[in-house]
């Protein structure tokens, strides 16, 4: 006997087959962006494991809440630069908890981010020819938000390295797009929340001098907005020294050991493997061997400039983020952010030479992540030792890439 319910069902499965038939892929997107915010909404009250919280994220803005807006910005409130102090001022100031506006704040710059990946992947894979390019960019931008180190930066640690990163993110876009002036104001904009943005800098003095599309006044846009953005403090009569040199005293921090650090700030390099008690001895050192790689990766491009593709500056850019976070001193564990998000990008787009790689710096991004928050993990003498092979064997990677060579791992006996 027929059920009297069949008609209806079979017109529910037909909805249901039309809009996954239509519909799926933006579906999939919705409920994975749904699944991002409900993990951040989980995590952001949370206040107990971040170590800066009652110090940093939750004193400086108290501070604010004491003095005002106008007395606390006239005062050296923390160590980073104006734009930074206007946000934890509007935080202090603010009717909520720290932890909201710093978590709403850090987590909004995680979709940006995301977007900005998604751009910056569709480029690379439709430089590769790829299929449905646009749908696997929009998957890789997702996915990136769940990435351990993204969500527990900004949701958990509260942390603010999401947001000079999500301007870099856009001023890369942007290079690659031929937008100069764009691209450099935003990398400006980075650069006046961060003075990690400078790690970007060898990657865009390399594509100036390959490219050769844009003029060396363009890199006058960074001082330009650096000194636009300290304008407020110096209107609040902080001084023009005390605003401007803010850089330049964060430096002193690592050089000086003030901060209780050696040569290296729980970062897994080279300098936990005995060093990190000659921060005086080796600090110069450190600054030029650094240097020196970088000069030895832009030459190594401008020689083989005809391997220059999108796709292998990224992972270019990749290398020199993580060279200066593996030999300049007192590096932090968060300093390698922008090099662990683009290398996550490449796995999916470079996967026979990054996939590697990017696992293992998101597992160590974690681990050194646990460790900042005084949770159990491995000693990060150990983990410095994964660091250092897997920095090796990226480099090699970048020279065979850059000679047109099979990776090492990807290597077969079909003739090239």
């Amino acid at each position: 006997m027929k059920n009297s319910n069949d008609k209806k069902t079979f017109a529910i499965d037909r909805f249901l087959f039309l809009l996954a038939d239509r519909y799926l892929f933006r579906i999939s997107i919705a409920l994975l962006l749904l699944g991002s915010v409900l993990l951040r909404y989980k995590l952001a009250p949370e206040i107990r494991i971040s170590a800066d919280y009652d110090m940093y994220i939750a004193g400086w803005p108290a501070m604010y809440r004491e003095m005002g807006f106008v007395e606390g910005m006239s005062h050296t409130i923390g160590d980073y630069y104006v734009p930074f102090n206007i946000m934890y001022a509007i935080i202090g100031l603010s009717p909520w908890e720290p932890w909201v506006l710093a978590s709403v704040f850090s987590c909004t710059c995680d979709y940006i981010g995301a977007f900005f990946i998604y751009k910056i992947a569709g480029i690379l894979l439709t430089e590769k020819n790829a299929s449905h390019a646009d749908i696997k960019a929009a998957f890789i931008g997702t996915l990136s938000l769940y990435l351990p180190f993204v969500f527990i930066n900004s949701a958990l640690w509260k942390q603010c390295d999401s947001i000079y990163i999500c301007f870099a993110l856009a001023s890369l876009y942007l290079l690659l797009k031929d937008k100069y002036a764009a691209s450099f104001i935003f990398l400006g904009i980075s650069f006046a929340f961060k003075l990690q943005a400078i790690f970007f800098i060898p990657f865009y003095l390399t594509f100036y001098m390959i490219r050769r599309r844009f003029s060396v006044l363009q890199f006058l846009w960074l001082p330009f907005v650096y000194l636009l953005a300290g304008l407020p403090a110096v209107w609040c009569h902080r001084g023009i020294k005390a605003t401007y040199l803010t850089y330049f005293m964060q430096t002193l921090e690592g050089t000086e050991g003030s901060e209780g650090y050696g040569l290296v700030a729980i970062y897994p390099n080279l300098y936990n493997l005995g060093l990190d008690d000659f921060l005086e001895t080796f600090s110069l050192p450190a600054v030029i061997f650094t240097a020196m790689l970088l000069m030895l990766s832009m030459i190594l491009a401008f020689r083989l400039k005809e391997r220059f593709t999108f796709t292998n500056m990224v992972y270019l850019l990749v290398w020199q983020i993580w060279t200066f976070n593996m030999f300049l001193p007192s590096m932090h564990e968060r300093y390698d952010y922008g090099a662990v998000l683009l290398i996550s990008m490449l796995a999916f787009i470079l996967p026979e030479r990054s996939l590697l790689v990017a696992a293992l710096l998101n597992v160590g991004s974690y681990i050194t992540y646990l460790t900042a928050c005084n949770l159990r993990s491995i000693p990060i003498p150990v983990l410095s030792l994964f660091y250092i092979a897997g920095y090796f064997y990226m480099s090699w990677e970048l020279v065979l890439l850059y000679r047109g060579r099979p990776g090492v791992f990807t290597r077969t006996t079909a003739k090239s």
